[in-house]
């Protein structure tokens, strides 16, 4: 039986004549005081194992949540340096492909520069052996003319080739 602290106060001990309260009575109530004032204090030990226990996991759990916070921090700040270095190389390819497309281009330029310079020197040439032919050619004209009236002169009826 628990007994309760209204209990306590309340319970009345019946009065023998001349000796006071029974002693049998008083020596039961007091048993069973004890009893639930000893239960009182292995509950209350028990609870305060728990406690420490409990503060013993919160503490562990508050370890852990820094832990995980760290971790997250360290992490983002990598990811962020990733994407920095990423980035930068990312800008660094598209600069040295950009130098690597001007060099291309002056090459290409300079090769059609080249090539124009020498398409001119082809057609200039091509003039020149065009005019010395038509000169040759009005040179052996007038040669074959010259043979011609040679030969007229002369009375040849045919022209010596």
């Amino acid at each position: 039986m628990r007994i309760s602290p209204v209990d306590i106060r309340q319970q009345q001990f019946t009065v023998k004549m001349f000796r006071g309260l029974d002693p049998t009575e008083v020596d039961a109530f007091l048993e069973d005081v004890a009893e639930d004032y000893e239960a009182v204090l292995k509950e209350n030990a028990a609870l305060k194992q728990q406690i420490v226990a409990h503060e013993e996991r919160a503490r562990g759990i508050t370890e852990i949540e820094r832990t995980l916070k760290e971790t997250l921090v360290t992490t983002q700040r990598l990811a962020d340096e990733m994407k920095l270095a990423a980035k930068r190389e990312t800008e660094l390819l598209v600069r040295d492909a950009e130098l690597q497309g001007e060099k291309l281009l002056a090459e290409a330029r300079a090769e059609e520069a080249r090539l124009r310079s020498e398409i001119h020197d082809l057609r200039r040439r091509r003039r020149q052996i065009v005019e010395d032919l038509r000169m040759t050619l009005e040179r052996h004209q007038r040669l074959v003319a010259a043979d011609l009236e040679d030969a007229a002169a002369d009375g040849d009826t045919k022209p010596q080739v």
